[in-house]
Order: C-alpha cells, then sequence, then structure tokens
C-alpha cells in the first residue's frame, strides 16, 4: 500500500506536518491509541510504502528508509489538564513573544489563510501552566460521513503540544515531533466549536515530554494525546 501526503498539509517546509503524517499512519493500527514515531521528516508529493508485521506498521521512502513507525499502544492519558472553558483569550499567540520557525505550518501557520490550514494560535492561560486556543474546523477537513477526519485530528493536537515544549527551550530554540501517541474519541463536525489544550511535563536532555487534548465546547473529551519533541 502507498501513501503520499499533499503538499497542503505540511509542517516544516518541504515535510509534512507530523501530526497530520502520524494521523494517517496510526488509521492503519487497529487499536483506538496507537504510538507513532518519526524516525525522519515525512517528506511530500512522494508516494512512500507501507509494511506490516503483525500490528506494527512501517513507512518507507523510496530509498527503503524508514519514516515513521506505528503500533498500539496503551491508553493511560492519567496527566490530562482539565479543561479551559470560558477563557476568553485575550491574550497574543505565544509565538509572537518568540518568533514563529515554521509560518507555513498547516495546524500553527500564521501565513495559512483561514479554510486552507487549521490556523491554530495557542496562548498561555493566565495562572495556569498550559496552552489554549479555539478552533472550529473547515468544511474541507470532513470525510463522506461528515465528520472531520482522524488525521486533522491529530494534526490539531500537534502543535500545541509543541508550543509548550519550545516555552520549556531559550528564546529562539526550536524542536520537532520525534512520537506522538494519540486516541479520538469523537470526531468533531465542521464548524463545530472545540477547544485544544497543550502542555508540556519535563525535558530530559534534548528530549521534552508534552500533551495536548481536544475538548468539545461543553467540556467533553474528543481525543487526547502524548508526545516527545526533540530540541534541534
Amino acid at each position: 500500500m502507498a501513501l503520499t501526503f499533499p503538499a497542503r498539509f505540511n509542517g516544516p517546509p518541504g515535510t509534512a506536518n507530523g501530526g497530520y503524517a502520524s494521523g494517517v499512519l496510526a488509521q492503519l493500527a487497529p487499536s483506538e491509541t496507537v504510538e507513532v514515531t518519526l524516525r525522519r521528516p515525512p517528506p511530500l508529493e512522494v508516494p512512500l510504502r507501507t509494511e506490516s508485521a503483525d500490528d506494527r506498521y512501517t513507512l518507507t521512502d523510496q530509498e527503503g528508509r524508514t519514516v515513521a513507525v506505528a503500533e498500539p499502544a496503551a491508553n493511560d492519558f492519567d496527566d490530562l489538564e482539565p479543561v479551559v472553558v470560558g477563557f476568553d483569550f485575550d491574550e497574543p499567540p505565544i509565538f509572537a513573544g518568540r518568533g514563529h520557525p515554521f509560518r507555513t505550518c498547516f495546524t500553527c501557520g500564521p501565513d495559512r489563510a483561514p479554510g486552507d490550514g487549521l490556523r491554530i494560535f495557542t496562548q498561555r492561560v493566565p495562572g495556569r501552566d498550559v496552552l489554549a486556543d479555539h478552533w472550529t474546523p473547515d468544511g474541507s477537513l470532513t470525510g463522506d460521513d461528515g465528520l472531520v477526519r482522524p488525521e486533522f485530528v491529530w494534526a490539531a493536537l500537534d502543535c500545541p503540544s509543541g508550543w509548550a515544549a519550545f516555552d520549556r527551550l531559550p528564546q529562539g530554540g526550536v524542536a520537532v515531533l520525534g512520537r506522538m501517541t494519540a486516541a479520538v474519541y469523537r470526531q468533531p463536525i465542521a464548524n463545530e466549536f472545540c477547544q485544544v489544550v497543550g502542555w508540556a511535563r519535563e525535558r530530559d536532555g534534548r528530549k521534552i515530554k508534552a500533551g495536548a487534548a481536544l475538548y468539545a465546547a461543553d467540556g467533553e473529551l474528543m481525543a487526547a494525546a502524548r508526545a516527545v519533541w526533540i530540541s534541534l
């Protein structure tokens, strides 16, 4: 089976958004919760091959190098942050004080037009060690069933945890997604008001452990993720 990541869904220039790519591969694994490890940046507009052994799915490039590996994982999101319902989000996005390293990123790039990118611009929540933003999914993200496709839910969980990880780095520091474990409990519909929350827990050398969650307007947990970010 071949997978190709369209250019629209980029992260850093020339490569796929890590959450989106992980979400596409995760759908092959027979589990609600899936762990995806990115071994190298997923290329855009290039056919990639998927191989499976037991419940482990490997994505390889045209030179036979491993791009990503997906496998079932435990559903143990014990450290979820409580939902931040009613927050007005009147602070500037976190990148406003740091600069944005990937301005065309599908999830958080400010140079993406409404309806093209997700435009999730996380902000610090006063009195809390979390970042958050509202998200209203565009209709172009839905499948035939009218639900936002799972890979876009993964993408929405990606950068909020990433910006929380960036917050643990010196000014100007940048990190890339190394591993993402996520579960999607309910897919939103187009134009549904949602809220994304991201946080970082600890840093161990170049690795930063972070997480994110997607909530409905009433506080229903729709999806959750753990992530490991690697500082560059």
